[in-house]
């Protein structure tokens, strides 16, 4: 059996996200991780990474580092990532975005993520394929394409835009205060499920507030290729972020719309605020994956995952990294038959959700 050119891991990371993508090049796995999951979740991604090859030297090497925005969920095991010397991990580059002044701390860009984790700033390289400066598409043009190497994964750059990560940066130490609190927010009211088989046209149908939080806003998010293959990395990305980026993206390339892609990591866990019906339109999928517990915030949510399923292409698997009662319905047999999709669930609470993607070129 030939070697997958894109595999993905998406770590059970209670209610957030650590995702593990490796591509297979001539020179040997190149590793993107991105995000860690809270801060409990740290010894299941600790466990992954010791599980990684030494290489010659002794040391465990990921090309590229992603934390993608600032929530909790997101960048909560940071700390014992970045200061673990036990594993022997060396990273090519970091990407995270700060303000170049924050107003509490009064740090450069590179050293805001070490003063938030209490990392040695010039232990680690940070946003080098930006020139230290922040991951960011401009005014202009909604998407960046990296420069890369022959035989090396291709990176688009599609989210945040220069005014999604102003308007965080405009509430910087509110996301910050934020970001320490001890105990999460209050789970919201969730709508009792009607019993039977989901309506599902109606679910797509439904009206749904879209996501307007800040940190969310300025989610890094990634479309990665390599060898014909292609994994869409939506973070928590706002659907009026990803949406712009994707059409122009399509535009530039000279192909049709929805956008295709192998896998589709959904973003903001299966959120009805960013897994829209436009968003869908936009792009496209063989395979998507949600990431989350359905702790605190619900999700994934029904709509959600009912768009995905109306409108989100002719061959289409869901891969829930957790059984729960938010997830627990979709693997329902008859309608999986009904509706012509298939949906993979660990057998009990939690599992890492594994993706392999075959070259196509």
């Amino acid at each position: 059996m030939s070697t997958p050119a894109i595999t993905v891991e998406a770590l059970p990371a209670s209610y957030g996200d650590a995702l593990l993508v490796t591509c297979a090049t001539p020179a040997g796995p190149w590793r993107l991780l991105v995000d860690t999951g809270p801060d409990e979740c740290w010894p299941t991604l600790k466990a992954r990474l010791a599980s990684l090859p030494l290489d010659a030297s002794g040391r465990r090497h990921i090309d590229l580092a992603v934390i993608s925005h600032i929530d909790h969920d997101h960048i909560g095991g940071a700390a014992s990532l970045f200061n673990d010397r036990t594993l022997g991990l060396t990273f090519g580059d970091v990407w995270f975005n700060a303000p170049v002044q924050p107003a509490a701390r009064g740090v450069a860009e590179g050293q805001s993520l070490a003063g938030l984790l209490g990392a040695q700033p010039t232990t680690l390289p940070w946003n080098q394929a930006w020139g230290g400066s922040h991951a960011v598409t401009s005014a202009a043009v909604p998407f960046v394409e990296l420069p890369y190497r022959p035989d090396e994964p291709r990176l688009t750059l599609l989210s945040p835009t220069p005014a999604s990560l102003a308007t965080l940066f405009a509430v910087w130490d509110k996301a910050l205060a934020q970001l320490d609190r001890s105990a999460p927010p209050p789970p919201p009211e969730a709508a009792p499920r009607e019993p039977g088989v989901p309506d599902l046209a109606a679910l797509a149908a439904k009206v749904t507030a879209v996501d307007h939080a800040p940190a969310n806003g300025s989610s890094i998010t990634l479309l990665l290729e390599h060898r014909g293959a292609s994994v869409l990395l939506g973070a928590d990305a706002h659907p009026t972020v990803l949406i712009p980026a994707l059409k122009a993206l399509a535009a530039h390339r000279g192909v049709a719309l929805p956008l295709q892609v192998d896998v589709f990591k959904l973003p903001h866990h299966g959120s009805q605020a960013n897994v829209t019906t436009a968003l869908m339109q936009a792009v496209q999928a063989s395979h998507y994956i949600v990431s989350t517990n359905g702790a605190i915030f619900g999700h994934p949510n029904d709509a959600a995952i009912a768009r995905v399923i109306v409108s989100g292409g002719t061959h289409r698997a869901l891969w829930f990294n957790y059984r729960s009662e938010h997830t627990a319905q979709w693997g329902s047999a008859a309608l999986q038959q009904a509706q012509g999709y298939v949906a993979q669930l660990p057998a009990a609470d939690a599992q890492t959700v594994v993706v392999a993607v075959p070259a196509k070129a």
